[in-house]
């Protein structure tokens, strides 16, 4: 069986490659699937500096597979795989990111770098979010979850980062992500203020898009962090 690390930059999956590599773990590859201008530029950064980390220290490298989410998007505004908020009614959209961006372009490449023999895919799912667990979708592909069976929690694996001498890294999601807190991406924006104007390039694709066939528009930066908000202190942007 071959085994693969799915790297996502954010904690849990940063801690599951320093544990693999501390304690020499038979690992055959590590793959991170990037977003380009989707993804959040922190976690392109960390990316990144982590990659020559591993590199000086270990002599392996990170497998990149690109898909641009946020360019297919603007090319191609009726095309809506992000759950976007509703403008003015409360409703999102059906989530199909994920599916289509992190998790089908990485079973098409182990599948073909790996096409006689299963796969054992590491996850960096922490105990406490026990409940993000899934089985594979891909017959030849088995989901594997090290910091599960090991009971380690995020706090944990923070210190496992910080103990290998490196910064822990930001929360990894999409900058735009409908599910990333306003503090935190409130703090995003302002750390990386081009985002807004690309923000609303795309929701201005997206909006004319929709009313040329009659829908409701969508929100890309929630009006909230938007805004110039004064009351957001700096434990508001803590663990994000």
């Amino acid at each position: 069986m071959a085994t693969v690390i799915s790297y996502g930059g954010g904690v849990q999956s940063t801690a599951l490659v320093v544990l693999a590599m501390r304690e020499r773990w038979p690992i055959d590859e590590i793959v991170h699937v990037d977003l380009v201008d989707a993804e959040s530029p922190a976690t392109r950064e960390y990316v990144a500096r982590f990659r020559e980390w591993l590199q000086r220290e270990y002599g392996r490298d990170i497998t990149i597979i690109e898909r641009n989410m946020y360019r297919d998007m603007l090319a191609r505004p009726a095309f809506t795989p992000v759950p976007w908020h509703g403008r003015r009614e409360r409703f999102m959209l059906k989530r199909q990111c994920t599916r289509e961006y992190k998790v089908q372009p990485l079973q098409r490449y182990v599948y073909c770098r790996y096409p006689q023999e299963r796969i054992g895919l590491m996850l960096g799912i922490s105990v406490d979010e026990y409940h993000r667990m899934r089985d594979s979708s891909a017959a030849r592909i088995e989901h594997v979850y090290p910091l599960v069976d090991r009971r380690l929690t995020r706090w944990q694996c923070r210190d496992i980062i910080e103990r290998a001498g490196l910064a822990v890294p930001w929360k990894s999601s999409c900058w735009f992500c409908p599910y990333r807190s306003s503090a935190g991406q409130w703090a995003l924006v302002q750390r990386y203020p081009d985002l807004v104007g690309m923000a609303r390039e795309l929701e201005d694709r997206i909006n004319a898009e929709r009313r040329r066939r009659g829908r409701d528009e969508i929100v890309v930066l929630r009006v909230d962090v938007m805004a110039d908000q004064q009351d957001f202190c700096e434990a508001g942007f803590c663990d994000v």
